[in-house]
């Protein structure tokens, strides 16, 4: 039988899918396609009359070529069961699920030689096992059966945006910037002011796109010095010092930036979710004049003197904030999740972070705690941010283009 390597977080061989534990939220409020060949499976379903009635549930979406589940007045998916299990699952078995169901949470990407896989964060099982304990996300390489792989001929894989120059060496790459981002001597804002800069270096190696074979052995030399530079012993002590002390931190920048973002946010909620929005306006004392305008130079007045207890919330959600990162960096292949450059992947990636610590520390602030409160929150945040085009597109629109300018707007050296 044929097997296939994957590169993979180890809490992926842990988890089980169960919509009885989680409530099935992937099954309520959110868009659900159903692939060209499943379709198919349910047209051939006797007798017909039960394929008339699931198919009844569907509309075809033009620009994904896809059948979207149409959902109740409930915002509930209609093959769900009241136990909060699949009727079609049930009934016809696991190969009657689309693409969409049968692979979420998991995440495959290709890169070839190898694929990888992780688990999204709006699953609230996947997230508990991620995000809510006291050890780092560690990784492994294991081999996956054909049955696994294909799971029936629905694997959903990803499109990666890298050049197959940067794919050949993507491991080497990724395991240097998880080794940056789970360095507990610095603080996570350090921590992603040294990843900046180790981007920076990196997007000038490979600016160039039509290389010579002999150019492209240079590259790939000083390709593995920044990764050995990086990971050395002296580094931390010697390098990362210097490069702290050229930042000089805007909070006014980040204060303005953090508002548009926000703003974009609320546009396309309903009254739930603005509550959660709320809370940042109310631990920032975020209050508009008489006509409707808000003072960024008060916020940050007040976002100033509020560094206490952001340094507090910091220490004690440090693990949490890190597997946070480091999955959400695998996961979407960063800094490649887009089509743009390596500094706007930058600068979108850490202020989307920097955003969901505002909301975590602001909602914690106004007494929202504990770890299901967490869970909640964390599947809000990705599910909004990943399901509001508004947002996704005011995020590529105010990411800085620039790797420094985005380090002095988003992040504390000190």
């Amino acid at each position: 039988m044929k097997k296939y390597l994957y590169f993979q977080p180890q809490y992926v061989a842990k988890f089980r899918c169960d919509g009885s534990k989680c409530n099935a939220r992937c099954c309520k409020n959110w868009n659900i396609f159903i692939d060209t060949k499943t379709h198919k499976q349910y047209e051939r379903i006797k007798p017909p009359s039960d394929a008339e009635e699931i198919l009844s549930h569907m509309t075809f979406h033009e620009e994904r070529k896809e059948y979207l589940v149409t959902f109740d007045d409930k915002k509930i998916c209609p093959f769900l069961t009241e136990d909060n299990l699949c009727r079609l699952q049930r009934k016809y078995g696991e190969n009657f699920l689309s693409v969409t169901c049968s692979s979420f949470p998991r995440r495959t990407l290709d890169f070839g030689k190898f694929f990888e896989r992780s688990l999204v964060l709006t699953c609230p099982v996947a997230a508990e096992m991620i995000l809510l304990t006291d050890e780092p996300i560690k990784f492994e390489f294991v081999e996956v059966p054909e049955k696994v792989h294909s799971n029936g001929g629905k694997i959903g894989i990803s499109p990666v945006h890298a050049t197959e120059s940067f794919t050949e060496h993507m491991l080497e790459i990724q395991v240097a910037m998880i080794s940056i981002l789970q360095e507990r001597k610095l603080t996570l804002d350090q921590r992603l002011i040294v990843l900046g800069f180790f981007l920076d270096r990196l997007d000038e190696l490979f600016t160039k796109k039509d290389v010579t074979a002999v150019e492209l052995e240079i590259l790939l030399d000083a390709l593995k010095k920044l990764i050995a530079a990086y990971e050395s012993k002296t580094f931390l002590s010697e390098q990362v010092p210097h490069m702290l002390e050229v930042v000089n931190f805007n909070a006014k920048k980040f204060v303005g930036l953090m508002l548009e973002l926000i703003e974009s946010f609320y546009a396309d909620k309903d009254s739930s979710d603005k509550a959660i929005l709320d809370q940042i306006a109310l631990t920032l004392d975020i209050v508009p004049d008489a006509n409707g305008q808000v003072s960024a130079a008060k916020i940050t007045e007040n976002y100033n003197r509020l560094a206490a207890e952001r340094k507090d919330f910091l220490t004690r959600r440090a693990m949490f904030l890190e597997n946070y990162l480091v999955n959400e960096l695998f996961l979407t292949c960063f800094p490649w999740k887009f089509t743009e450059s390596i500094a706007k992947n930058f600068g979108v990636f850490v202020a989307t972070y920097k955003l969901f610590e505002l909301v975590t520390f602001s909602t914690e602030q106004q007494n929202f705690v504990g770890k299901k409160n967490l869970l909640l929150l964390t599947g809000w945040f990705l599910s909004s941010a990943d399901h509001s085009d508004e947002f996704g597109k005011k995020l590529l629109e105010l990411a800085p283009d620039d790797i420094l300018v985005s380090i002095e707007t988003l992040l504390e050296p000190r």
